[in-house]
């Protein structure tokens, strides 16, 4: 074992010895192979296809929804920028107009109307209301007195003067109620004496003299508790009558002296904000009027349009198509992102077209798109296009190609 370890060792010594050698005596002669550089392999021409569009174009809709009553133009016409394109029904923004215009008027009736202070006709109103409620207080005041004065008479009861004169007066009606009696008596013994004059005499003097009896009992006996409850109650619904009636004074003269001092600062600023308010609802409800009439945003032509009379359309739905046909270029679809990097904005293009196969026109790039799209299946960059020459039988969306020589 030991053996076979030392041979080992003996081998790798030489060997070793042998490779030293090799590098000192043949290693200097031989040349260094360098290290190839890689070349850039890009291509010089850039291709990608796209189609013919307008520079200005748009696909018009509704901002509001309805019901489609008016398409005046057909497609293929070409129009001026203002041309109505077509109408939704507008029987109840109109009517909401009409609405917005008459609560319009009455706010600056009001507004006006304070401004101009009261009329003569109003003053004269409220100072004959201001004596109205005078006259009834002062009414109110004198039931009130003579009901506190019912009261206390009830209260204090007869004075000895009322009971003399009671008693005198029913010893008169009983004095003449004697002489009725005699001079009735002296016609007694005769028939049918029951509408003599005698007979008329006793039956008034015996009625006289009953009432005077009963008020001089009355007088002694003084006011029953119910008569006294009853004038109590008339002196409170007095007192109410006639705190009553002074409201009503008051109320009527602070209405007078508004009318002197005309409106306040703050009431002027609450009309004029309900007329700044009325005016913008007006205008609201003319802007939601106008939004139900499309027009043309520029000169074009109708290329499309997508709705038919009485469809109903929702808001921001494409109806019509328009596009300005007099300046055309190429919108390409399918520029790769490892070639976007490669163009600028200017460069030389060549463009061609499956329509017209003969035709190769020159045109320069003016715009790139700062944003990937995903069409065509990969990761694009739009580039638009422009003619530097033009030939009128392009087309709105015909195939183009785009070579654009890079270096």
């Amino acid at each position: 074992m030991r053996r076979r370890n030392l041979i080992i060792g003996i081998l790798a010594l030489l060997a070793l010895g042998g490779y030293f050698g090799y590098t000192q005596v043949y290693a200097p002669s031989v040349a260094p192979t360098p290290t190839p550089e890689l070349a850039e392999d890009f291509e010089t021409i850039i291709w990608a296809s796209g189609e013919v569009v307008p520079v200005t174009w748009a696909a018009l809709s509704f901002p509001i929804g309805g019901q489609v009553v008016e398409l005046p133009v057909p497609e293929g016409e070409t129009i001026a920028a203002g041309t109505v394109l077509a109408r939704l029904d507008t029987a109840e923004l109109e009517d909401a107009v009409t609405a917005a215009e008459a609560a319009l008027a009455m706010a600056q009736a009001d507004l006006a109307r304070l401004k101009a202070g009261p009329r003569p006709a109003e003053i004269a109103q409220a100072e004959e209301a201001v004596r109205s409620a005078q006259a009834a207080r002062d009414a109110a005041q004198a039931q009130l007195e003579g009901a506190q004065a019912e009261l206390a008479r009830l209260l204090a009861g007869a004075r000895p003067e009322e009971i003399q004169a009671a008693a005198a007066a029913m010893k008169k009606a009983e004095a003449a109620l004697r002489q009725a009696q005699a001079e009735y008596d002296k016609i007694a013994w005769a028939g049918e004496i029951g509408e003599t004059p005698q007979a008329l005499a006793l039956e008034a003097a015996t009625l006289d003299y009953e009432v005077a009896r009963a008020n001089y009992e009355a007088l002694l006996r003084g006011a029953r508790p119910e008569e006294i409850e009853a004038a109590r109650a008339a002196v409170a619904a007095a007192q109410a009558n006639l705190a009553q009636a002074e409201a009503g004074v008051g109320s009527a003269q602070a209405a007078l002296d508004l009318l002197h001092a005309g409106p306040t600062p703050e009431e002027i600023a609450i009309a004029e904000a309900g007329v700044a308010q009325a005016e913008a609802n007006l205008a609201a409800a003319r802007t939601a009027l106008s939004r139900a009439v499309l027009v043309a945003p520029f000169d074009g032509t109708v290329s499309e349009v997508y709705v038919r009379l009485g469809e109903q359309v929702l808001p921001g739905q494409p109806v019509i198509v328009l596009g300005d046909l007099s300046a055309m270029r190429v919108e390409t679809t399918d520029l790769r992102e490892t070639d976007v990097g490669r163009i600028a904005l200017g460069q030389e293009v060549d463009i061609t077209f499956d329509a017209l196969p003969d035709t190769l026109l020159k045109g320069h790039v003016v715009h790139i798109s700062p944003k990937a799209s995903s069409e065509q299946g990969g990761v694009n960059y739009t580039t638009l296009i422009e003619f530097d020459e033009f030939d009128p039988r392009l087309r709105w969306g015909m195939t183009a190609y785009v070579n654009i020589t890079v270096d």
